[in-house]
Protein backbone atom coordinates (compact mmCIF):
# COMPACT_ATOMS: atom_id res chain seq x y z
CA UNK A 1 0.00 0.00 0.00
CA UNK A 2 2.82 2.35 0.89
CA UNK A 3 4.64 1.54 -2.36
CA UNK A 4 1.53 2.37 -4.39
CA UNK A 5 1.10 5.68 -2.55
CA UNK A 6 4.75 6.56 -3.21
CA UNK A 7 4.32 5.76 -6.91
CA UNK A 8 1.17 7.88 -7.12
CA UNK A 9 2.93 10.77 -5.35
CA UNK A 10 5.89 10.41 -7.73
CA UNK A 11 3.59 10.48 -10.77
CA UNK A 12 1.76 13.49 -9.37
CA UNK A 13 5.11 15.13 -8.68
CA UNK A 14 6.27 14.67 -12.31
CA UNK A 15 2.93 15.83 -13.65
CA UNK A 16 3.05 18.86 -11.39
CA UNK A 17 6.63 19.61 -12.45
CA UNK A 18 5.74 19.49 -16.14
CA UNK A 19 2.68 21.70 -15.51
CA UNK A 20 4.83 24.25 -13.73
CA UNK A 21 7.37 24.07 -16.55
CA UNK A 22 4.68 24.74 -19.16
CA UNK A 23 3.35 27.69 -17.18
CA UNK A 24 6.89 29.02 -16.81
CA UNK A 25 7.46 28.73 -20.56
CA UNK A 26 4.16 30.52 -21.17
CA UNK A 27 5.19 33.29 -18.78
CA UNK A 28 8.54 33.64 -20.56
CA UNK A 29 6.73 33.98 -23.90
CA UNK A 30 4.51 36.72 -22.42
CA UNK A 31 7.57 38.53 -21.07
CA UNK A 32 9.26 38.31 -24.48
CA UNK A 33 6.28 40.19 -25.92
CA UNK A 34 7.66 43.35 -24.32
CA UNK A 35 10.98 43.46 -26.25
CA UNK A 36 9.13 42.25 -29.34
CA UNK A 37 6.82 45.28 -29.18
CA UNK A 38 9.85 47.51 -28.64
CA UNK A 39 11.38 46.10 -31.82
CA UNK A 40 8.11 46.78 -33.69
CA UNK A 41 8.26 50.35 -32.40
CA UNK A 42 11.86 50.70 -33.59
CA UNK A 43 10.91 49.46 -37.06
CA UNK A 44 8.08 52.02 -37.19
CA UNK A 45 10.44 54.77 -36.05
CA UNK A 46 13.00 53.92 -38.73
CA UNK A 47 10.21 53.83 -41.31
CA UNK A 48 9.08 57.32 -40.29
CA UNK A 49 12.67 58.55 -40.54
CA UNK A 50 12.91 57.08 -44.03
CA UNK A 51 9.66 58.73 -45.12
CA UNK A 52 10.85 62.05 -43.69
CA UNK A 53 14.08 61.76 -45.71
CA UNK A 54 12.05 60.95 -48.83
CA UNK A 55 9.85 64.01 -48.29
CA UNK A 56 12.94 66.19 -48.06
CA UNK A 57 14.14 64.80 -51.39
CA UNK A 58 10.70 65.35 -52.96
CA UNK A 59 10.61 68.88 -51.58
CA UNK A 60 13.89 69.67 -53.31
CA UNK A 61 13.08 67.79 -56.53
CA UNK A 62 9.32 68.05 -57.15
CA UNK A 63 6.23 66.46 -55.65
CA UNK A 64 3.82 64.03 -57.30
CA UNK A 65 2.48 65.49 -60.54
CA UNK A 66 -1.15 65.81 -61.56
CA UNK A 67 -2.11 67.22 -64.97
CA UNK A 68 -5.64 68.50 -65.57
CA UNK A 69 -6.41 70.32 -68.76
CA UNK A 70 -6.62 72.05 -71.02
CA UNK A 71 -9.83 73.90 -70.21
CA UNK A 72 -11.18 76.91 -72.10
CA UNK A 73 -12.70 79.65 -69.91
CA UNK A 74 -14.87 82.44 -71.30
CA UNK A 75 -15.58 85.23 -68.78
CA UNK A 76 -18.71 87.31 -69.23
CA UNK A 77 -20.87 89.84 -67.44
CA UNK A 78 -24.52 89.28 -66.62
CA UNK A 79 -26.45 92.51 -66.24
CA UNK A 80 -29.31 92.64 -63.73
CA UNK A 81 -32.03 95.07 -64.90
CA UNK A 82 -34.93 96.25 -62.77
CA UNK A 83 -38.53 96.61 -63.98
CA UNK A 84 -37.83 100.17 -65.09
CA UNK A 85 -35.03 99.07 -67.36
CA UNK A 86 -32.28 100.46 -65.14
CA UNK A 87 -29.04 98.62 -64.50
CA UNK A 88 -29.02 97.33 -60.92
CA UNK A 89 -25.71 95.45 -60.90
CA UNK A 90 -23.34 93.41 -63.00
CA UNK A 91 -22.51 89.82 -62.08
CA UNK A 92 -19.28 88.30 -63.32
CA UNK A 93 -19.35 84.66 -64.45
CA UNK A 94 -17.15 82.16 -66.25
CA UNK A 95 -18.22 79.70 -68.90
CA UNK A 96 -16.01 76.61 -69.11
CA UNK A 97 -15.54 74.44 -72.20
CA UNK A 98 -13.72 71.10 -72.34
CA UNK A 99 -12.03 69.61 -75.43
CA UNK A 100 -13.86 67.26 -77.77
CA UNK A 101 -10.92 64.85 -77.77
CA UNK A 102 -7.88 64.62 -75.51
CA UNK A 103 -4.97 62.32 -76.31
CA UNK A 104 -2.13 62.15 -73.80
CA UNK A 105 1.09 60.30 -74.48
CA UNK A 106 3.89 60.16 -71.98
CA UNK A 107 7.08 58.42 -71.01
CA UNK A 108 8.52 58.34 -67.49
CA UNK A 109 12.26 58.14 -66.85
CA UNK A 110 12.66 56.97 -63.23
CA UNK A 111 15.73 57.41 -61.08
CA UNK A 112 16.72 56.93 -57.44
CA UNK A 113 18.00 59.79 -55.30
CA UNK A 114 19.71 59.04 -51.98
CA UNK A 115 19.81 60.97 -48.74
CA UNK A 116 22.07 59.25 -46.20
CA UNK A 117 21.07 55.55 -46.26
CA UNK A 118 17.57 56.30 -47.54
CA UNK A 119 16.55 56.42 -51.19
CA UNK A 120 13.59 58.00 -52.99
CA UNK A 121 11.97 57.25 -56.34
CA UNK A 122 11.68 60.29 -58.63
CA UNK A 123 11.24 60.67 -62.37
CA UNK A 124 11.58 62.92 -65.36
CA UNK A 125 8.89 62.75 -68.03
CA UNK A 126 7.96 63.83 -71.53
CA UNK A 127 4.20 64.43 -71.83
CA UNK A 128 2.35 65.32 -75.01
CA UNK A 129 -1.25 66.60 -74.91
CA UNK A 130 -3.13 66.68 -78.21
CA UNK A 131 -6.77 67.11 -79.07
CA UNK A 132 -9.51 69.25 -80.53
CA UNK A 133 -11.95 71.91 -79.35
CA UNK A 134 -15.25 71.94 -81.22
CA UNK A 135 -16.58 75.06 -82.90
CA UNK A 136 -18.54 77.08 -80.36
CA UNK A 137 -22.18 77.75 -81.17
CA UNK A 138 -21.98 81.44 -80.29
CA UNK A 139 -25.68 81.98 -80.89
CA UNK A 140 -26.68 79.50 -78.22
CA UNK A 141 -24.22 80.39 -75.48
CA UNK A 142 -25.79 81.34 -72.10
CA UNK A 143 -24.70 84.95 -72.63
CA UNK A 144 -24.91 87.57 -75.36
CA UNK A 145 -21.79 88.20 -77.45
CA UNK A 146 -21.48 91.79 -76.24
CA UNK A 147 -21.30 90.57 -72.62
CA UNK A 148 -18.26 88.37 -73.29
CA UNK A 149 -14.90 89.70 -72.09
CA UNK A 150 -13.08 88.85 -75.28
CA UNK A 151 -9.73 90.05 -74.00
CA UNK A 152 -9.82 87.73 -70.95
CA UNK A 153 -10.60 84.35 -72.54
CA UNK A 154 -8.03 81.90 -71.20
CA UNK A 155 -6.81 78.37 -71.75
CA UNK A 156 -5.57 76.75 -68.54
CA UNK A 157 -3.75 73.58 -67.46
CA UNK A 158 -3.35 72.52 -63.83
CA UNK A 159 0.08 71.15 -62.92
CA UNK A 160 0.61 69.56 -59.50
CA UNK A 161 4.00 71.14 -58.82
CA UNK A 162 5.19 73.95 -61.09
CA UNK A 163 8.79 73.41 -59.94
CA UNK A 164 8.77 70.23 -62.01
CA UNK A 165 8.42 72.06 -65.35
CA UNK A 166 11.82 71.68 -67.01
CA UNK A 167 11.38 73.77 -70.18
CA UNK A 168 9.18 76.49 -71.67
CA UNK A 169 5.64 75.39 -72.50
CA UNK A 170 3.80 76.57 -75.60
CA UNK A 171 0.41 75.93 -77.13
CA UNK A 172 0.07 75.06 -80.78
CA UNK A 173 -3.43 76.30 -81.69
CA UNK A 174 -4.09 75.26 -85.28
CA UNK A 175 -1.06 76.82 -86.99
CA UNK A 176 -0.37 79.40 -84.29
CA UNK A 177 2.25 79.07 -81.52
CA UNK A 178 1.32 80.73 -78.20
CA UNK A 179 3.47 80.71 -75.01
CA UNK A 180 2.01 79.80 -71.63
CA UNK A 181 2.52 81.93 -68.53
CA UNK A 182 2.73 80.68 -64.93
CA UNK A 183 -0.36 81.16 -62.82
CA UNK A 184 -3.94 79.90 -62.98
CA UNK A 185 -7.10 80.87 -61.15
CA UNK A 186 -9.23 77.77 -61.58
CA UNK A 187 -10.17 76.15 -58.23
CA UNK A 188 -12.09 73.46 -60.11
CA UNK A 189 -8.79 72.33 -61.66
CA UNK A 190 -6.34 72.79 -58.79
CA UNK A 191 -4.17 75.31 -57.00
CA UNK A 192 -1.22 75.46 -59.41
CA UNK A 193 -1.00 75.74 -63.16
CA UNK A 194 -0.21 77.62 -66.33
CA UNK A 195 -2.47 79.62 -68.64
CA UNK A 196 -2.57 81.93 -71.65
CA UNK A 197 -4.98 84.39 -73.23
CA UNK A 198 -6.69 83.46 -76.51
CA UNK A 199 -7.75 86.19 -78.87
CA UNK A 200 -11.27 86.77 -80.18
CA UNK A 201 -10.07 85.55 -83.55
CA UNK A 202 -8.83 82.28 -81.97
CA UNK A 203 -12.31 81.65 -80.62
CA UNK A 204 -14.26 82.61 -83.71
CA UNK A 205 -12.10 80.45 -86.00
CA UNK A 206 -12.79 77.28 -84.01
CA UNK A 207 -12.81 74.25 -84.33
CA UNK A 208 -9.16 74.14 -83.31
CA UNK A 209 -6.53 71.44 -83.10
CA UNK A 210 -4.19 71.91 -80.16
CA UNK A 211 -0.88 70.41 -79.10
CA UNK A 212 1.11 70.96 -75.86
CA UNK A 213 4.49 69.48 -74.92
CA UNK A 214 5.40 69.20 -71.24
CA UNK A 215 8.70 68.16 -69.71
CA UNK A 216 8.00 67.43 -66.06
CA UNK A 217 9.91 66.23 -63.02
CA UNK A 218 7.99 64.50 -60.27
CA UNK A 219 8.09 62.01 -57.42
CA UNK A 220 6.47 58.61 -56.99
CA UNK A 221 3.37 59.06 -59.15
CA UNK A 222 1.69 60.93 -61.98
CA UNK A 223 -2.02 61.30 -62.68
CA UNK A 224 -4.41 62.89 -65.16
CA UNK A 225 -8.01 64.09 -65.39
CA UNK A 226 -10.32 62.83 -68.19
CA UNK A 227 -11.37 66.21 -69.58
CA UNK A 228 -12.02 65.14 -73.16
CA UNK A 229 -15.34 63.88 -74.39
CA UNK A 230 -13.08 60.98 -75.26
CA UNK A 231 -9.82 60.83 -73.31
CA UNK A 232 -7.03 58.47 -74.36
CA UNK A 233 -3.88 58.18 -72.23
CA UNK A 234 -0.81 56.12 -73.11
CA UNK A 235 2.09 55.82 -70.67
CA UNK A 236 5.35 53.87 -70.76
CA UNK A 237 8.37 53.57 -68.50
CA UNK A 238 11.36 51.37 -67.75
CA UNK A 239 10.05 50.94 -64.16
CA UNK A 240 8.71 47.40 -63.83
CA UNK A 241 6.67 47.74 -60.63
CA UNK A 242 3.80 50.13 -61.41
CA UNK A 243 0.70 50.54 -59.27
CA UNK A 244 -2.27 51.77 -61.27
CA UNK A 245 -4.50 53.97 -59.17
CA UNK A 246 -7.34 56.45 -59.24
CA UNK A 247 -10.88 56.26 -60.54
CA UNK A 248 -10.02 54.37 -63.75
CA UNK A 249 -7.76 51.38 -64.42
CA UNK A 250 -5.96 50.85 -67.73
CA UNK A 251 -7.93 49.19 -70.51
CA UNK A 252 -4.68 47.58 -71.62
CA UNK A 253 -1.40 47.06 -69.78
CA UNK A 254 1.84 45.17 -70.19
CA UNK A 255 4.35 44.78 -67.35
CA UNK A 256 7.62 42.85 -67.65
CA UNK A 257 11.24 43.06 -66.52
CA UNK A 258 11.88 45.83 -69.09
CA UNK A 259 9.18 48.13 -67.74
CA UNK A 260 5.51 48.79 -68.38
CA UNK A 261 3.11 50.24 -70.91
CA UNK A 262 -0.47 51.17 -70.09
CA UNK A 263 -3.39 52.67 -71.98
CA UNK A 264 -6.60 54.24 -70.68
CA UNK A 265 -9.76 55.19 -72.54
CA UNK A 266 -12.33 57.27 -70.66
CA UNK A 267 -15.61 58.54 -72.10
CA UNK A 268 -17.59 61.52 -70.89
CA UNK A 269 -20.27 59.05 -69.76
CA UNK A 270 -17.79 57.63 -67.23
CA UNK A 271 -17.36 60.85 -65.23
CA UNK A 272 -19.68 63.14 -63.26
CA UNK A 273 -19.23 66.48 -65.08
CA UNK A 274 -20.38 67.71 -68.55
CA UNK A 275 -18.44 69.28 -71.40
CA UNK A 276 -19.64 72.81 -70.66
CA UNK A 277 -20.85 74.57 -67.51
CA UNK A 278 -20.91 77.91 -65.75
CA UNK A 279 -18.76 78.99 -62.77
CA UNK A 280 -17.68 76.36 -60.21
CA UNK A 281 -20.58 73.97 -60.54
CA UNK A 282 -18.30 70.91 -60.82
CA UNK A 283 -15.07 69.73 -59.22
CA UNK A 284 -12.80 68.08 -61.79
CA UNK A 285 -10.35 66.76 -59.19
CA UNK A 286 -12.56 63.77 -58.30
CA UNK A 287 -11.85 61.82 -61.51
CA UNK A 288 -8.04 61.63 -61.47
CA UNK A 289 -6.29 58.42 -62.50
CA UNK A 290 -2.71 57.42 -63.16
CA UNK A 291 0.20 55.31 -62.01
CA UNK A 292 2.57 55.16 -59.03
CA UNK A 293 6.12 53.85 -59.21
CA UNK A 294 6.16 51.33 -56.37
CA UNK A 295 9.37 50.68 -54.49
CA UNK A 296 9.37 46.89 -54.02
CA UNK A 297 12.53 47.23 -51.95
CA UNK A 298 10.52 48.79 -49.12
CA UNK A 299 12.28 46.73 -46.47
CA UNK A 300 10.53 48.48 -43.58
CA UNK A 301 7.18 47.05 -44.62
CA UNK A 302 8.77 43.60 -44.94
CA UNK A 303 10.45 44.02 -41.54
CA UNK A 304 7.07 44.84 -39.99
CA UNK A 305 5.47 41.79 -41.55
CA UNK A 306 8.35 39.56 -40.45
CA UNK A 307 8.32 40.84 -36.86
CA UNK A 308 4.62 40.02 -36.54
CA UNK A 309 5.57 36.33 -36.76
CA UNK A 310 8.19 36.67 -33.98
CA UNK A 311 6.18 35.13 -31.16
CA UNK A 312 5.03 32.29 -33.40
CA UNK A 313 8.67 31.31 -34.08
CA UNK A 314 9.48 31.53 -30.36
CA UNK A 315 6.50 29.28 -29.56
CA UNK A 316 7.65 26.71 -32.16
CA UNK A 317 11.20 26.65 -30.82
CA UNK A 318 10.14 26.54 -27.16
CA UNK A 319 7.70 23.73 -27.96
CA UNK A 320 10.46 21.75 -29.65
CA UNK A 321 12.77 22.24 -26.64
CA UNK A 322 10.01 21.16 -24.25
CA UNK A 323 9.19 18.05 -26.27
CA UNK A 324 12.90 17.24 -26.37
CA UNK A 325 12.87 17.40 -22.57
CA UNK A 326 9.98 14.96 -22.43
CA UNK A 327 11.44 12.51 -24.96
CA UNK A 328 15.15 12.56 -24.07
CA UNK A 329 14.85 13.42 -20.33
CA UNK A 330 17.34 16.28 -20.88
CA UNK A 331 16.11 19.17 -18.74
CA UNK A 332 16.41 22.75 -19.99
CA UNK A 333 16.51 25.58 -17.46
CA UNK A 334 14.03 28.48 -17.84
CA UNK A 335 17.00 30.87 -18.09
CA UNK A 336 18.19 28.91 -21.14
CA UNK A 337 14.73 29.33 -22.67
CA UNK A 338 15.02 33.09 -22.07
CA UNK A 339 18.41 33.31 -23.78
CA UNK A 340 17.16 31.35 -26.80
CA UNK A 341 14.11 33.65 -26.95
CA UNK A 342 16.28 36.75 -26.90
CA UNK A 343 18.49 35.22 -29.61
CA UNK A 344 15.41 34.90 -31.83
CA UNK A 345 14.41 38.51 -31.09
CA UNK A 346 17.96 39.59 -31.96
CA UNK A 347 17.24 38.22 -35.45
CA UNK A 348 14.75 41.05 -36.05
CA UNK A 349 17.21 43.72 -34.93
CA UNK A 350 19.88 42.28 -37.22
CA UNK A 351 17.37 42.07 -40.07
CA UNK A 352 16.33 45.72 -39.67
CA UNK A 353 19.87 47.07 -39.45
CA UNK A 354 21.32 44.98 -42.29
CA UNK A 355 18.34 45.54 -44.62
CA UNK A 356 18.96 49.31 -44.58
CA UNK A 357 22.36 48.69 -46.16
CA UNK A 358 22.31 45.45 -48.18
CA UNK A 359 18.63 44.91 -49.03
CA UNK A 360 16.03 42.72 -47.37
CA UNK A 361 16.72 39.29 -48.88
CA UNK A 362 20.46 39.28 -48.18
CA UNK A 363 19.84 40.76 -44.73
CA UNK A 364 17.38 37.95 -44.00
CA UNK A 365 19.97 35.32 -44.97
CA UNK A 366 22.73 36.94 -42.89
CA UNK A 367 20.50 37.37 -39.83
CA UNK A 368 18.99 33.88 -40.01
CA UNK A 369 22.35 32.14 -40.42
CA UNK A 370 23.84 34.17 -37.55
CA UNK A 371 21.01 33.38 -35.12
CA UNK A 372 20.74 29.72 -36.14
CA UNK A 373 24.50 29.31 -35.66
CA UNK A 374 24.41 31.00 -32.25
CA UNK A 375 21.47 28.90 -31.03
CA UNK A 376 23.14 25.72 -32.29
CA UNK A 377 26.42 26.47 -30.52
CA UNK A 378 24.63 27.48 -27.31
CA UNK A 379 22.40 24.37 -27.33
CA UNK A 380 25.48 22.17 -27.32
CA UNK A 381 26.18 23.43 -23.77
CA UNK A 382 23.00 21.90 -22.31
CA UNK A 383 21.90 19.21 -24.77
CA UNK A 384 23.72 15.90 -24.48
CA UNK A 385 23.81 14.87 -28.13
CA UNK A 386 24.71 16.50 -31.41
CA UNK A 387 21.54 15.02 -32.87
CA UNK A 388 19.33 16.95 -30.44
CA UNK A 389 21.07 20.24 -31.22
CA UNK A 390 20.84 19.62 -34.97
CA UNK A 391 17.17 18.65 -34.74
CA UNK A 392 16.19 21.69 -32.68
CA UNK A 393 18.10 24.22 -34.76
CA UNK A 394 16.68 22.57 -37.89
CA UNK A 395 13.22 23.41 -36.58
CA UNK A 396 14.34 27.03 -36.14
CA UNK A 397 15.74 27.01 -39.69
CA UNK A 398 12.47 25.66 -41.10
CA UNK A 399 10.55 28.35 -39.19
CA UNK A 400 12.72 31.13 -40.67
CA UNK A 401 12.39 29.61 -44.15
CA UNK A 402 8.62 29.28 -43.76
CA UNK A 403 8.26 32.97 -42.82
CA UNK A 404 10.47 34.04 -45.74
CA UNK A 405 8.30 32.05 -48.17
CA UNK A 406 5.16 33.69 -46.74
CA UNK A 407 6.68 37.13 -47.36
CA UNK A 408 7.22 36.32 -51.02
CA UNK A 409 3.69 35.00 -51.60
CA UNK A 410 1.86 38.23 -50.62
CA UNK A 411 -1.68 37.48 -51.91
CA UNK A 412 -1.52 33.81 -50.90
CA UNK A 413 0.33 34.38 -47.60
CA UNK A 414 -2.76 33.84 -45.43
CA UNK A 415 -3.80 30.67 -47.26
CA UNK A 416 -0.34 29.08 -47.23
CA UNK A 417 0.30 30.23 -43.66
CA UNK A 418 -2.95 28.68 -42.44
CA UNK A 419 -2.21 25.39 -44.20
CA UNK A 420 1.35 25.41 -42.84
CA UNK A 421 0.21 25.96 -39.25
CA UNK A 422 -2.38 23.22 -39.64
CA UNK A 423 0.29 20.77 -40.85
CA UNK A 424 2.67 21.74 -38.03
CA UNK A 425 -0.06 21.18 -35.46
CA UNK A 426 -0.89 17.83 -37.06
CA UNK A 427 2.77 16.71 -37.01
CA UNK A 428 3.08 17.75 -33.36
CA UNK A 429 0.02 15.66 -32.49
CA UNK A 430 1.42 12.72 -34.48
CA UNK A 431 4.87 12.68 -32.83
CA UNK A 432 3.46 13.17 -29.32
CA UNK A 433 0.60 10.69 -29.57
CA UNK A 434 2.44 7.94 -27.66
CA UNK A 435 3.71 10.13 -24.85
CA UNK A 436 2.11 9.35 -21.51
CA UNK A 437 2.06 12.75 -19.88
CA UNK A 438 1.53 11.19 -16.41
CA UNK A 439 4.68 9.08 -16.46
Amino acid sequence: MKTQQLLEEKVKSKSFRFSVKLMTIGLIILILLIPKMMIMGLIHERKMTSESAQMEVHKSWSYQQTIRGPILTIPYVEKVIDKDGKLVKEEHHEYHVLPKTLDIQGELFPKELNRSIYHSIVYESAISLNGQFEKLDLEHLPMSLEDIKWDQIRLSIAVGDLRGISSAVALKWNDQQLPFSPGMNKPTLGTNGISLILSENNIKTMPAEFSIQLELKGSNAISFAPLGETTNVSLSSSWNDPSFQGLFLPTDRNVNEKGFTAEWKVLNYNRDFPQQWTDNAYDLKSSDFGVALVDVADHYQKNERTAKYGIMIIVFVFLSFFLNEIITKQRVHPFQYILVGFAILAFYLLLLSFSEHVGFNLAYLISAVSVIGMVFIYSRSFLKTWLSSIALTSILSVAFLFIFILLQLESFALLVGSIGLFLILGLTMFFTRRINWYE
